[in-house]
């Protein structure tokens, strides 16, 4: 059960149970769900691996690739089902694209602290991008600070979605746990009970597509970066944890083409809980419009987006994109660009404190390549290629593999690992090539890998 503090303006904060004014059983909440959507709708929660101790105040962001209206809603261990936004504080539930939109935001007149009932929890965002005039008329989020739904309501506004245009509206849920404190309730300085990568059931999807070709000159370098990544991932994840898919496994033909990429992300069959890593190492360069694509030996662009945007559908917890390939500019002919391009990027800002497990604990979207947008990405040249009889491959990745093998990045969030990812691989790249750079033989002076998107 959750309990709604409102404050004043001298913040003398009052409580009220809101989850005791109505009984349900909130099964409708699962009959929001569309597998046709045409955006992606993410809700996260502060806590890194979703669970709360008791007195513990939860605080919740969505973020919509779309324009729309939102609603977010709530299911407790008890099966009761309210409606966190819009509330009695923000009724205009009006949100814009890639806006991480807090709830409770700023200044909102509540915070929702953890209580009894503990146990398994819901949490669901919907947008729309039209008003649901069927969930504004039941619901009165003038009379509640937060609206409660019983069944009967429920089943009608479960039935009404469903004349909704699938393209018209997006939803994600995500799993929350409760557990009283062992201290008897209402630390709210508790941390977050320990968690394990051995140990629970979210499950790493790791997708190696690795572009080789016997007629391509970084084909045998590709393959060692797709080995070195597995064998990083296979040595520090639980197997029962790990579901791996090589793309030298799955492809239908001699080269990999767009369908193998895509069909391996779709026929994936994850939990919300999950992480979906998706790894490709070749050519690539960007269009003026579309931005970045990978350019496959098939002679298909692969954009970027495309990706992200299936990875996106499956719903999961974390979403993770990371390539080496080029960045430089070679625009594609335009009846090949995706006919719905990406939104602006999110800037890489802030810290996230206590960020044990880069894999089990982080929430949205991780999304890296190996080079600054106008510059090349490098494979190792021959004189430096190997290290103890390993093929070193290509020099972002094998410095990505080094720096997450270390032992001093376990406290570490997706940012500064990147950031150490970064400037290792900057080092690297100039003490290996300063012979080529200073004779001229390599006019690019710096090799800095790009992030698009990192957790906040």
């Amino acid at each position: 059960m959750k309990y709604v503090y409102t404050c004043c303006l001298l913040f003398l904060l009052l409580s009220a149970s809101v989850f005791g004014q109505i009984q349900s059983r909130g099964g409708f909440v699962e009959k929001f769900e569309n597998n046709n959507n045409s955006f992606a709708v993410q809700v996260e929660v502060d806590s890194p691996n979703r669970t709360y101790a008791e007195g513990e105040l939860l605080r919740a962001t969505v973020t919509s690739r779309e324009d729309g209206y939102l609603y977010l809603f709530y299911r407790d261990a008890d099966a009761k089902v309210t409606v966190l936004f819009p509330n009695q504080y923000q009724r205009d539930n009006f949100i814009r694209q890639n806006e991480r939109v807090p709830v409770p935001g700023q200044g909102a007149g509540f915070q929702i602290r953890i209580g009894a009932p503990f146990g398994n929890e819901l949490l669901k965002a919907v947008v729309s991008k039209k008003p649901l005039s069927f969930i504004d008329s039941a619901m009165d989020f003038a009379k509640f600070r937060i609206a409660p739904i019983d069944d009967n309501a429920g089943n009608n506004i479960a039935q009404s979605m469903e004349q909704v245009a699938d393209a018209d509206w997006a939803e994600h849920s995500i799993n929350i746990r409760t557990v009283q404190s062992s201290g008897g309730g209402g630390n709210n300085n508790r941390p977050s009970p320990p968690f394990s990568p051995g140990s629970g059931t979210a499950k790493i999807h790791l997708i190696l597509a690795a572009d080789f070709s016997t007629a391509d000159n970084v084909g045998s370098v590709v393959q060692s970066d797709a080995y070195n990544l597995r064998e990083l991932i296979e040595n520090n994840v639980a197997r029962d944890r790990l579901n791996i898919i090589d793309m030298k496994d799955q492809r239908r033909g001699d080269q990999l083409t767009k369908e193998d990429m895509l069909r391996a992300i779709r026929d994936l069959t994850v939990n919300s809980d999950d992480a979906v890593f998706f790894f490709y190492s070749g050519h690539g360069a960007y269009d003026a419009v579309a931005d970045q694509y990978f350019a496959l030996a098939s002679k298909e662009p692969v954009f970027r987006s495309e990706i992200l945007t299936t990875m996106e559908s499956k719903h999961v917890r974390l979403a993770i994109l990371i390539s080496d390939c080029c960045y430089e500019q070679s625009d594609v002919p335009t009846h090949l660009r995706p006919p719905q391009p990406r939104g602006g990027r999110a800037e890489v800002k802030g810290y996230r404190q206590l960020f044990e497990k880069l894999f089990f604990e982080a929430q949205g979207v991780v999304d890296i390549t190996a080079s600054e947008k106008g510059t090349y990405g490098f494979i190792y040249p021959k004189e430096s290629r190997e290290e103890n009889g390993v093929s070193k491959g290509s020099v972002f990745t094998w410095n990505l593999c080094k720096v997450l093998n270390t032992e001093t990045f376990a406290s570490k969030n997706w940012e500064d690992t990147y950031k150490l990812v970064r400037d290792e691989t900057n080092k690297d790249y100039q003490k290996v090539f300063s012979e080529h750079i200073g004779d001229g033989r390599v006019s690019q002076k710096e090799l800095i890998p790009h992030a698009f998107t990192l957790p906040h």
